[in-house]
């Protein structure tokens, strides 16, 4: 059995594994002023395998307070970064250490799986779609705010506008509905459309996978598609096994 933690921009999430089997165990909200006190109980309350796991995109400083909560508990904490080649899977950014490695393990778990050619879309506090080809070829993807950060931004530059939660509408006939049917319109319209770039660059159908925290509010508008909540975690315990069983 395995520790793995998905550490990203606003939770941190554990699980233990099993194989290929994830088993969500675990969320920590990183902005609570007393994550590090409930991260400390929970780890010396909890018997934890010998075998842990860090995947980070969060800033150094942070993941490093999560890396010394273990280390005082007298756990040593495997750190995870992407790979420019793994598993069969090739990045396909010129410079591998640039994507991100919750993309990279997401990445990882379909090429694993069978699932390309496909697209999968991650809501979190981006949104971003990356390309899977075949053959394990990463062919690339793109980074846009999320529909949170959407609203976030507009409301840090136009602070007068009513910050009520509003309906999706294709319309709307209100200012509070048109923020929130444009910014989550938007975010369904940039997933759609790599999704179809994708199935006109490799001349064929391709699948829609979608993951991340704030991806249910874009489900009901997408095509499609299959739902993988826990796609980073199921990436980074095939990584795990592969690097302790030697073949990675």
């Amino acid at each position: 059995m395995k520790l793995l933690m998905d550490l990203g921009n606003t939770r941190l999430k554990c699980a233990f594994s099993t194989g290929a089997r994830v088993d969500a165990l675990r969320i920590f909200s990183h902005a609570d002023r007393d994550f590090v006190e409930q991260l400390t109980r929970w780890v010396e309350a909890t018997v934890l395998p010998d075998s842990v796991w860090l995947a980070s995109v969060a800033p150094a400083e942070l993941a490093q307070t999560v890396l010394d909560v273990f280390a005082c508990a007298g756990h040593q904490v495997r750190r995870v970064v992407t790979q420019p080649r793994a598993l069969g899977l090739e990045v396909g950014y010129a410079q591998h250490e640039r994507l991100g490695v919750d993309r990279w393990l997401a990445l990882l778990a379909l090429h694993s799986g069978g699932d390309a050619p496909c697209v999968v879309a991650s809501v979190g506090s981006a949104l971003t779609c990356d390309a899977l080809a075949s053959g394990g070829r990463h062919l690339g993807g793109v980074i846009a705010p999320s529909p949170e950060a959407m609203r976030d931004a507009l409301f840090a530059r136009a602070p007068s506008l009513p910050s009520a939660r509003g309906q999706v509408q294709a319309f709307a006939t209100s200012t509070e509905d048109g923020i929130e049917s444009g910014c989550i319109l938007a975010g369904a319209a940039l997933i759609e459309r790599c999704q179809a770039q994708l199935a006109t660059q490799l001349g064929q159908s391709v699948r829609l996978v979608v993951s991340g925290g704030g991806a249910d509010v874009l489900r009901s508008l997408l095509p499609a598609h299959v739902h993988r909540p826990d796609l980073v975690l199921e990436g980074m315990a095939l990584w795990a096994d592969a690097v302790e069983c030697g073949y990675a």
